[in-house]
């Protein structure tokens, strides 16, 4: 009884974060703080995680983003089946967010998980999806250096400019058209699995 208590009040603040959003970007902003935190949980579980195959991380990744509010999908159906469908539970704003996941095989892979993003499982309708990459390699600092590099020479899935910072350690932005015409931003965010 004392852990749930506990595992309820801490997510107080992250709740409230959540319900109050009154907007797409009020709920991005909640969004990318809780991404980044259980990326963090992964990244501090890497020597149990670190042989996992991509649907067993995901599923890892799943569990630690679902909270009260928040549902966290996999393999659910937009086009084809998307590893992460992220959603908000609340009624006045309803928010919607695919996640691409991969285990990292270099630029070609990862405009790859961009294409199935942007081409394939988006509507258009939401303007934000994420692509998850699992590192098990060493120099993660590097590859994501050299990921955004090969962006900003190739604009892969009709890339509209130069990649920007995120604030998260590892972590761009890119934004894509889509056939719709719709502006999509993805967030490219990297998880350090090497041990």
């Amino acid at each position: 009884m004392g852990d749930t208590l506990q595992t309820l009040f801490s997510w107080f603040p992250v709740m409230r974060m959540l319900y109050q959003s009154k907007s797409e970007q009020e709920f991005d902003d909640f969004l990318d703080r809780h991404i980044e935190e259980s990326v963090q949980r992964m990244e501090a579980e890497a020597q149990h995680l670190s042989e996992d195959c991509e649907e067993k991380l995901s599923a890892f990744f799943a569990a630690a983003l679902s909270m009260p509010g928040l549902s966290v999908e996999r393999e659910s159906y937009s086009n084809g089946h998307v590893d992460l469908t992220i959603r908000s539970e609340s009624i006045k704003r309803p928010q919607r967010r695919l996640a691409e996941a991969k285990i990292y095989a270099g630029p070609a892979y990862h405009a790859q998980a961009i294409e199935q993003l942007v081409s394939r499982y988006s509507t258009g309708r939401q303007s934000r999806g994420y692509v998850l990459e699992y590192v098990k390699k060493p120099g993660i600092s590097d590859i994501v250096v050299k990921l955004r590099a090969k962006a900003d020479l190739d604009f892969p899935v009709h890339q509209q400019g130069a990649t920007c910072d995120h604030q998260m350690k590892w972590a761009y932005i890119s934004d894509h058209r889509h056939t719709s015409q719709e502006l999509i931003r993805v967030v490219h965010i990297n998880v350090n699995l090497y041990r």
